[in-house]
């Protein structure tokens, strides 16, 4: 005859079992995650490496004064075109008007 002890034995054996293959399942999903996750962070990465280079290469000094010479047409700032001292006029010598602060009763509202 078998002994209880031995049922609950093979019973907690067989538990104990799938227990495992469930943690080893999910630890397998995991790694998988993780490994989706970590191609995505290594995508990222080269492209924010693409683009500081192409922003390396977009604000050369060089490139953008040839590209302001082409299409901004700037010409240097004449004297005449500052105007003269007396031209701005004066500050005023009035102070400039405060609001009053409303006054508040300390009375409950009825």
């Amino acid at each position: 005859m078998i002994r209880p002890s031995t049922c609950l034995s093979a019973a907690l054996v067989v538990l104990v079992g799938y227990a495992m293959f469930q943690v080893k399942n999910e630890v397998v999903q995991q790694e998988a995650s993780l490994a989706r996750i970590d191609q995505r962070l290594a995508e990222s990465r080269e492209s924010v490496r693409n683009l500081n280079a192409e922003w390396s290469f977009l604000t050369q000094p060089t490139r953008l004064d040839t590209l302001a010479q082409h299409y901004l047409n700037l010409v240097p700032i004449g004297t005449k075109q500052l105007g003269a001292i007396t031209d701005i006029p004066l500050r005023n010598s009035e102070p400039a008007p405060t609001a009053e602060l409303a006054t508040f009763s300390t009375s409950p509202a009825k």
